[in-house]
């Protein structure tokens, strides 16, 4: 066999044992597989939230308002793609919650419940704007002082996720948290239910 058909043949067993070891990889370790890309009823139904779908993310402190430790955020489908689920926790594992986000049958909304580790829960509706912003206003049930949470989101120009909210305690609302997630390779915390102050 002459020379360049053995550096030809060598550099495609190369290229195939590195595609191999790529796959290898995705399957052994999840986090290392791409996400998939949201299918155009999915981005019809939940706008830019469809595009959190496999990704996770860490949250930082941003601007003025509460930001209190860490969070990170792992976001999924569920129910043949249907429903969009949100598992968070803090990092230090203190608090966690599930949201299912769903379009509502009877009246075409984006509609969520929210769960807590903390034992109250909310539920709303998520307004999806023109500019792939989303807003979102829930009621919060089995809480001490907070009845109701607003917060607005987006993906910014370099990728990350700004969140912001507002809380209704005793009839005022107050800020929230107001942080800014970046995506990373963790997993969500266990929860240990032990909420610290």
């Amino acid at each position: 066999m002459p020379r360049h058909a053995l550096i030809a043949a060598a550099r495609r067993m190369g290229l195939a044992l590195l595609a191999a070891a790529l796959l290898t990889g995705c399957a052994c370790f999840p986090s290392l597989a791409p996400a998939a890309a949201p299918t155009t009823a999915q981005t019809g139904t939940f706008g830019a939230l469809a595009g959190l779908a496999g990704r996770t993310w860490r949250s930082e402190a941003a601007g003025e308002g509460k930001a209190g430790p860490a969070d990170i955020s792992a976001w999924s489908w569920d129910l043949g793609g249907r429903v969009l689920v949100n598992r968070h926790a803090l990092e230090d594992g203190s608090y966690g919650g599930v949201t299912y986000v769903y379009e509502n049958a009877q009246t075409g909304s984006l509609d969520y419940v929210y769960v807590t580790s903390a034992g109250f829960h909310t539920t709303g509706t998520f307004v999806l704007g023109e500019d792939g912003s989303w807003t979102a206003e829930e009621a919060v049930t089995g809480h001490e002082t907070i009845t109701r949470v607003r917060s607005t989101g987006r993906i910014q120009p370099d990728g990350r996720m700004a969140m912001v909210s507002e809380y209704l305690a005793k009839d005022v609302w107050s800020p929230g948290r107001n942080v800014v997630y970046s995506e990373v390779r963790a997993k969500v915390p266990k929860v240990t239910g032990q909420l610290t102050e």
